[in-house]
């Protein structure tokens, strides 16, 4: 028996309401979340271009000497009290790493094969947009509490989006109006990116509240679980300060040793505790991110033991990583999640934009309309111009700064602290367009200011390395170039 025209339009108008309403309150999150999430596809590229002292033309070699002195450093560490471990190289990072979290991300130094430390810049890197897109920079378990519930609340969006617009989804596709009335074209690009990239927006919010809700369980095993998806965690246990910390044995017959026990060509990183030297495979020629285990004595060396993740369950929760965090992925793939990911960032904001100019002329005297308006364009342009002057701020801090990490994301807050005052401020006072426009060609300042100072401080191989700056120098005037165009476009009242 099939529902009536009214029951149907009553159901389209409820989905409509909650789409809205429930759409604005985590939209307005959700957008960074996947704007860093985005940037996060390429968080070690990232971490290369603001650490311009390492050379990446090597071959990803371990070697002896390497593995000694990396040795050395973490027994330094762990008598200071902390938790280090080895990051090995590989063809995306070809240097070891001795790394350590610092509550907010990984840092640490890199050393070559003949054992020797680059001296490159102190930098949080890649791993601060990796760090804000899943706890939103306020802790694991609160942030990642947080970011948890809203992937489900855009599950439930989505779903009701694709409710009110399923019956004339076809025609929307194909009558697509860029230069139409305001509200048709931002219309138009809101499900044009929503439906066309829907398979993609549900995949990757759906893995990413799994892995988040497994991990906001206090009785799950965290600790080891979050070093072996590279999620930090404030929790991790710490080692007891000591001033002989125990001996490490000679570790490149180890990972030899652990390749043929896990049948892999390659290992990824090496944990430590008092009694165990653990060695993870590289995850990143499969798409089950499960990473089996060789656990070695730390005493003598001795083989103890193989963890494998052969489970069902375990396989389960491997390819929800795998799918997820994407580092089986080609380059061509990690592009494809990068537009993916730019897709579903824009489909967001042409949300929040049409929301306010289909209100703004019965509600644009609403205080909580004028609020909602400034934090949207704090959320779209603050964050831009935040993330553009956290690469400035790379360049422009000294390279020997001590602790220099604390400086270049304090840049970040300040600056997006910032430009959100000044959103609220316009829209308060009843000139958002006007804001909008500062705003925009702020950011059109700040992308193109990003390659000149980048040629102009040099102090690396551009040659070696063109790809990588090409492709930052690429997607600055891109940026520059949208933020032009909306400033052009904010002319007309909208």
């Amino acid at each position: 028996m099939s529902s009536s025209p009214n029951t149907r339009e009553t159901f389209r108008l409820h989905m409509g309401w909650l789409h809205s309403w429930l759409g604005l309150l985590a939209g307005l999150v959700l957008t960074c979340i996947f704007a860093t999430g985005t940037l996060s596809v390429f968080d070690t590229e990232i971490t290369h271009w603001m650490q311009p002292e390492i050379p990446l033309t090597a071959p990803p070699t371990l070697t002896a000497p390497a593995l000694t002195h990396a040795a050395t450093l973490l027994q330094n560490d762990e008598a200071k009290g902390t938790f280090p471990f080895l990051l090995l190289p590989s063809r995306r990072d070809p240097v070891l790493r001795v790394l350590n979290y610092n509550g907010h991300a990984f840092i640490g130094p890199a050393l070559a094969a003949d054992g020797h430390i680059f001296p490159a810049r102190q930098t949080a890197g890649g791993q601060f947009f990796f760090n804000f897109h899943f706890t939103l920079y306020s802790g694991v378990f609160v942030g990642s509490t947080l970011v948890c519930l809203l992937g489900l609340l855009l599950l439930v969006v989505a779903g009701a989006g694709i409710a009110i617009h399923i019956k004339a989804l076809w025609p929307n596709l194909v009558v697509v109006r860029p230069f139409a009335a305001k509200p048709r074209a931002w219309l138009d690009a809101h499900l044009l990116t929503g439906v066309l990239f829907f398979p993609f927006l549900i995949m990757i919010t759906y893995t990413g509240t799994v892995i988040l809700a497994r991990a906001i369980f206090p009785t799950h095993p965290f600790v080891q679980h979050h070093i072996a998806t590279s999620l930090p965690q404030k929790s991790r246990p710490r080692v007891a300060p000591s001033a002989k910390p125990s001996p490490i044995p000679p570790l490149l017959p180890l990972v030899e040793q652990a390749k043929t026990l896990l049948h892999t060509s390659d290992c990824r990183f090496i944990l430590f505790s008092s009694t165990e030297i653990q060695i993870f495979e590289n995850d990143e020629d499969t798409l089950f991110a499960n990473k089996s285990t060789a656990i070695f004595s730390r005493a003598d060396g001795h083989f103890l033991r193989v963890e494998e993740k052969n489970s069902a369950s375990a396989q389960a929760r491997g390819l929800m990583q795998g799918l997820h965090f994407a580092r089986f992925s080609s380059f061509l793939l990690r592009w494809l999640y990068f537009a993916s990911g730019l897709a579903c960032t824009t489909m967001m904001a042409a949300g929040l934009v049409l929301f306010f100019i289909k209100r703004r002329k019965h509600s644009s005297r609403h205080i909580a309309f004028r609020l909602g308006e400034g934090l949207t364009m704090s959320t779209i342009t603050g964050l831009t111009a935040a993330t553009l002057s956290y690469f400035l701020a790379n360049r422009l801090l000294p390279s020997t700064l001590p602790a220099r990490t604390g400086p270049e994301t304090a840049t970040f807050f300040m600056v997006w602290a910032f430009f959100s005052v000044h959103a609220l401020l316009y829209s308060l006072l009843h000139r958002p367009i006007n804001g909008w426009r500062i705003q925009c060609l702020a950011v059109v300042i700040l992308s193109l200011s990003l390659p000149c100072i980048d040629l102009f401080t040099i102090t690396h191989d551009w040659l070696n390395n063109y790809g990588l700056y090409c492709s930052v120098y690429a997607l600055a005037f891109l940026c520059a170039t949208i933020a032009f165009i909306a400033h052009q476009k904010l002319k007309e009242k909208i």
